[in-house]
C-alpha cells in the first residue's frame, strides 16, 4: 500500500491552478502563502513577467543549498540567466520552478498556459 504524503502533493500543484490567456496588463499571483509550481504551455508563449520566487529559507534534503532561479524578474542565482521576454516556450511544455508572479507578453486566444499552485 502507497503511502499519502501530502508534502509531495502540495510540492506538485495538487492545490489549485488557473487559466491564462488574456493579456490586459494583468498579473496572475497565486493564492496568498503559496507559489506557483509549474506552469504548462496550452500554445506557443512569451512571458513579459516571470518572477522567481527567491525565499532563500527554503531547504531542501540532500541537496545543493545553492538556489538557482529561472525568470524574466528576480536573482538569476547560480549558473543561470535571466530570461528576456523573446524566449518562446512551445506548446505542450510544463515548466517547474517557484514564482510568486507571471504575466503573458502578449494576448493567446487559441490557448494560453496552465499555472499550478502549491506551497
Amino acid at each position: 500500500m502507497g503511502l499519502n504524503s501530502t508534502e509531495v502533493a502540495y510540492g506538485f500543484g495538487q492545490l489549485g491552478a488557473a487559466h491564462m490567456r488574456g493579456d490586459h496588463g494583468e498579473d496572475l499571483t497565486p493564492p496568498d502563502g503559496m507559489v506557483i509550481v509549474a506552469i504548462t504551455m496550452l500554445s506557443d508563449t512569451q512571458f513579459d513577467k516571470l518572477a522567481s520566487d527567491t525565499n532563500t529559507t527554503l531547504v531542501y534534503p540532500g541537496g545543493n543549498q545553492t538556489n538557482a532561479y529561472i525568470g524574466i524578474i528576480g536573482n538569476a542565482g547560480g549558473n543561470s540567466e535571466i530570461l528576456n521576454s523573446t524566449v518562446v516556450f512551445p506548446q505542450g511544455m510544463t515548466i517547474y520552478g517557484r514564482w510568486t508572479r507571471l504575466s503573458l507578453h502578449e494576448a493567446d486566444t487559441t490557448g494560453g498556459i496552465i499555472a499550478y499552485f502549491g506551497y
